[in-house]
């Protein structure tokens, strides 16, 4: 077998003299049995087609395959920034959410790598910013897309159906996770396909889904979900200088114990003004995101990375800032001192880590 990344004529003129040669183009893989027919169903396979799609029209190399990761994140920038304007009437306050998320680690490094995270938290505030928008039949579109993306997608969806329950009925509930759960199926349709029929696609999903209750052989840097919030364990990108998926720890603490305090009705009539129910979806998707995977973890998976936390990272400024904005008036300084320590948690954890970049590189 040879591989090619150059024109079709050398390929060809190639092939001509070497009989019995099998050609394959782009980039080379590493030679490993089974590595160009080998299918793997651990995640669901719509973000991967973003890849395939860049492999195709850019060409098949390492940097290509990030670029989809790449605008879906400056995407995810806008949005948070659109939905915080939404949520406050403030371009402030909408400013000081966009900055948070790209003070976010996890966020900045993670989202320019080719990995599928990045596709799940730019589903997950598109399925918040349509909530906001009073468009449910969209958000939950989007909210399937990204459950086709990755599973821990479904997280912010049964939040979101939640919301859909508590403010417009059962139906409508229904309604939101039925088409979210449709919007997951219709991109496996090929993989289906491929894998020789619906029943072979269920039992595959089913074995995975068991597979992500276990931990995994020891490796990368694991961590549980309360070290995401103060910075401990961070998953470490392979570069020089490392990357590190430390997220905007602090910040993230406040922002979970933020959403708990919105979301108990006592609690909230108490400490803030009134709310709409559809802007309750913000603390309830970044609190539902966070303990469903503590619920992996309770399972039985204590191999989770921080990286994950790229999913719910732009709920966390959009909580901050909404929680600043609504609180009466005995509660407001409480809460504009509580963000600005998580703020400054986090930035003293980052700049640690800089230091020890900085020793590395010297």
């Amino acid at each position: 077998m040879a591989w090619f990344n150059k024109s079709v004529p050398a390929v060809y003129e190639f092939a001509s003299t070497s009989p019995g040669c099998t050609i394959r183009f782009g980039y080379y893989y590493p030679d490993e049995s089974g590595i160009l027919t080998y299918i793997n169903l651990e995640h669901p396979w719509f973000a991967k087609y973003f890849m395939v799609a860049a492999m195709l029209w850019l060409g098949d190399r390492p940097p290509y395959w990030r670029v989809p990761s790449i605008v879906l994140s400056a995407a995810s920038l806008v949005l948070t920034y659109l939905a915080a304007l939404m949520l406050t009437k403030n371009a402030r306050y909408a400013s000081l959410a966009s900055a948070l998320l790209l003070m976010d680690a996890t966020f900045r490094d993670e989202g320019i790598l080719a990995m599928l995270d990045a596709y799940v938290g730019f589903f997950t505030v598109l399925s918040v910013y349509l909530y906001l928008r009073n468009k449910p039949l969209s958000s939950a579109v989007a909210g399937g897309l990204g459950i086709a993306s990755k599973y821990p997608g479904a997280f912010p969806v049964l939040a979101m159906t939640y919301a859909e329950l508590y403010g417009r009925g059962a139906r409508r509930a229904a309604i939101y996770l039925g088409l979210a759960l449709l919007l997951y199926a219709l991109p496996q349709i090929p993989i289906i396909y491929l894998v020789g029929g619906i029943h072979n696609y269920v039992t595959d999903t089913i074995f995975y889904l068991k597979w992500f209750t276990e931990s995994r052989p020891p490796g990368p840097v694991a961590s549980n979900p309360f070290d995401w919030l103060i910075g401990t364990d961070s998953f470490v990108s392979d570069y020089s200088p490392p990357l590190y998926a430390s997220g905007l720890p602090g910040a993230y603490l406040v922002a979970i114990a933020l959403s708990i305090l919105m979301l108990e009705p006592h609690l909230r009539a108490r400490l803030f003004r009134e709310m709409n129910w559809r802007e309750l979806a913000v603390p309830a998707s970044l609190l539902a995101s966070w303990l469903g995977y503590w619920a992996v973890y309770a399972a039985g998976n204590h191999t989770l990375y921080s990286y994950y936390t790229i999913q719910f990272a732009a709920l966390v400024p959009l909580t901050l800032v909404l929680a600043m904005q609504r609180a009466n008036e005995r509660s407001r300084a409480w809460m504009i001192i509580a963000a600005a320590a998580g703020i400054g948690y986090g930035v003293g954890v980052q700049w640690r880590q800089l230091y020890s970049i900085i020793q590395y590189l010297a």
